[in-house]
């Protein structure tokens, strides 16, 4: 059960908590307790004790002091939870949610400025501790929801996989729902992409094949194929099934120039095939914010369809698809219950109407 603590979680309650949870003149080992609720909004600094490391990252609370659901950001490439401070800091005052977003670790930034690592399956591990912690010392919280943008849906499709690990994962699962947006679950392709693009002299895609090439201990898929198998979400459809999740939203932009779409429209009958309800939603035009699109990175920036989206973005119409999605889910317990296939545009809406 969610509320059985496991051996990890009890290290984790008992090593360490957010950073300033423990008052300076607390016994020695003793932890104060987390607070839940808040009425400041903000978002506070996390530090919590996974496999002997420090993981690093950002939560907030809501002022309702007897929350009863968790929102798990998985952050994308080049962003870390940083990126996330607004998104958290609405979830919690609008919402009444906590929040959480880890940094994965081993996530650093370069001489440039630039955020540099795909350190995907420390961010599943982490993302699990987290998750652990916050359900262990809120125990008014009865559902988990994990999000994942980019990146963030390789280290979120790891994490739910990672989870069916757990006692009791069937009937009583560590993540109920979970949003995989413009998600790269299938890493094997995105580093074919990314290696193509690099031979360009394109900056980005030379950091993302490096830092993939990183993650997989300095290894190519020629060197290591088993290895980029398993990194790839598309090869735990059973573990994510075993995990209990009970059902899966995707927004993913037709003309993604960084994440193809159809990393996520061959994902759809995979998911389907195992019994899990999906939820796909296929953004045409775009809202707001142009590029990052296939055209745009072929030279041509006049596309009017949507591209890749910014998870830091509060108008992009992938994000703001999926996260009004996930407010349905969490206000008014709209639930993914079946399979549903959406188009959204920005003047005609979804169809079919929800």
């Amino acid at each position: 059960m969610k509320r059985l603590l496991t051996l990890i979680a009890l290290a984790l309650v008992a090593g360490a908590l957010p950073a300033g949870a423990a008052s300076k003149g607390s016994p020695p080992g003793q932890i104060q307790r987390l607070q839940c609720h808040d009425d400041e909004d903000g978002a506070k600094q996390l530090k919590i004790p996974v496999d002997g490391e420090i993981a690093t990252g950002r939560y907030a609370l809501p002022k309702e002091k007897k929350p009863a659901t968790l929102v798990v950001f998985a952050h994308g490439y080049g962003h870390d939870s940083a990126s996330w401070i607004d998104h958290m800091r609405n979830a919690a005052a609008d919402h009444g949610v906590v929040t959480v977003t880890m940094d994965y670790r081993g996530t650093y930034r370069d001489d440039d400025g630039n955020v540099r690592g795909w350190f995907v399956k420390e961010g599943a591990d982490d993302m699990i501790a987290a998750t652990k912690v916050f359900m262990e010392q809120c125990p008014s919280i009865t559902d988990t929801i994990i999000f994942g943008v980019s990146m963030g849906g390789n280290s979120s499709g790891l994490a739910v996989a990672r989870a069916a690990a757990e006692a009791d994962a069937a009937d009583d699962p560590l993540f109920d729902y979970w949003f995989d947006i413009e998600g790269a679950v299938n890493v094997l392709e995105t580093y074919a992409g990314a290696a193509a693009l690099a031979s360009s002299g394109n900056s980005f895609a030379v950091n993302a094949r490096d830092d993939i090439e990183d993650e997989m201990g300095g290894k190519t898929p020629a060197d290591d194929p088993a290895g980029y198998a398993d990194l790839a979400v598309v090869s735990h459809i059973d573990e994510i099934a075993a995990s209990g999740v009970k059902g899966v939203v995707m927004v993913h932009a037709i003309e993604d120039g960084l994440v193809p779409y159809n990393q996520s429209r061959e994902f759809v009958p995979s998911l389907l095939g195992s019994g899990i309800p999906v939820e796909m939603y296929t953004a045409g035009r775009h809202e707001g914010e142009t590029g990052t699109t296939i055209t745009g990175y072929s030279g041509n920036n006049g596309s009017p369809l949507a591209g890749h989206a910014s998870e830091k973005s509060q108008r992009h119409i992938v994000m703001t698809t999926a996260l009004a999605r996930l407010w349905e889910l969490v206000d008014d317990g709209t639930v993914v219950e079946t399979y549903m296939e959406y188009f959204v545009d920005p003047e005609a809406g979804t169809f079919p109407p929800r």
